[in-house]
């Protein structure tokens, strides 16, 4: 059987959200986001991640995503969960990533130590820098950073007699995305 399956057409997928609204795909499109406090919750309840990620289109979607998560009402933040392992893996190539609201406002090597650490969780500041061909203390400065915001958590631990901090993703829900 083919692991992939052909999405149906835009008419019939907009009827699962919309039921009997025609609604043209560019006019969607530029709804979801701008995050339409009804065409974002009523797409994400109804529709297939597949399906909204396919017809938003994937570049769209990984830099859309982490600020259209927390503008969805609480009925809807259960179906969200799909919706953040398809972003974590278009936008970091794992599962571990984090859709946090300010991913794309990062400054671009934090964001990619970020992305790193998510990728390859328990390794320590030192592998990620070398992983990046970062300069240490720039790494160290980022994970001080992202600890202190929540965005990743460190572990100390003693290797070969050697002090390191362990990175990993870390997935503590702030308040505002749980409200």
């Amino acid at each position: 059987m083919n692991a992939y399956r052909i999405p149906a057409t835009w008419e019939a997928v907009s009827k699962k959200a919309y039921w009997d609204r025609d609604v043209p795909l560019e006019k969607w499109r530029e709804r979801i986001s701008t995050g339409h406090r009804s065409y974002l919750p009523d797409a994400i309840w109804a529709m297939d991640v597949a399906d909204f990620v396919h017809f938003y289109g994937v570049p769209r979607f990984v830099h859309d995503w982490p600020a259209l998560r927390p503008l969805l009402p609480a009925k809807v933040a259960n179906k969200t969960g799909l919706y953040d392992l398809a972003w974590s893996k278009l936008a970091g190539g794992g599962w571990n990533l984090r859709p946090v609201p300010d991913f794309n406002a990062m400054p671009e090597r934090r964001r990619e130590f970020f992305v790193a650490v998510a990728r390859e969780p328990g390794k320590s500041i030192y592998e990620v820098a070398k992983s990046l061909g970062m300069q240490y203390r720039r790494a160290h400065d980022h994970a001080v950073n992202l600890i202190r915001e929540g965005k990743i958590r460190g572990a100390d631990v003693v290797e070969g007699g050697h002090r390191k901090t362990k990175l990993y993703p870390s997935y503590n829900a702030s308040k505002a995305e749980v409200d």
